[in-house]
């Protein structure tokens, strides 16, 4: 029982770690599918950082930080400002058509 309670603690703070940067990487050149990935962190987000302010590890910060940087995600999606980028990227970097 131990065992599982250590692995699903360190799969949490894994997950508490990385969640901030999640919301930044994901679907990077698809508009839409990134602004509902980031508005989903932002849910997990809020829900996950409002609950653990008690714990030892301090893991919401982590998943306050995420609601912040999915905030900048979700806006930067809705005003279209990273589909210049995304045209630059593509025009340097064709999809090979099969």
């Amino acid at each position: 029982m131990e065992i599982l309670i250590a692995t699903l603690t360190f799969v949490f703070l894994c997950a508490a770690y990385a969640w901030p940067v999640i919301p930044l990487v994901i679907y990077p050149m698809n508009r839409w599918r990134g602004l509902w990935a980031a508005l989903y962190c932002c849910a997990v987000g809020v829900v996950f950082g409002s609950g653990s302010f008690f714990s030892k590890f301090h893991i919401a910060e982590f998943f306050e930080t995420a609601v912040f940087t999915s905030v900048v995600r979700a806006v930067a999606e809705a005003a279209g400002l990273l589909e210049k980028p995304r045209i630059a990227w593509r025009k340097r970097h064709p999809v090979p058509v099969e």
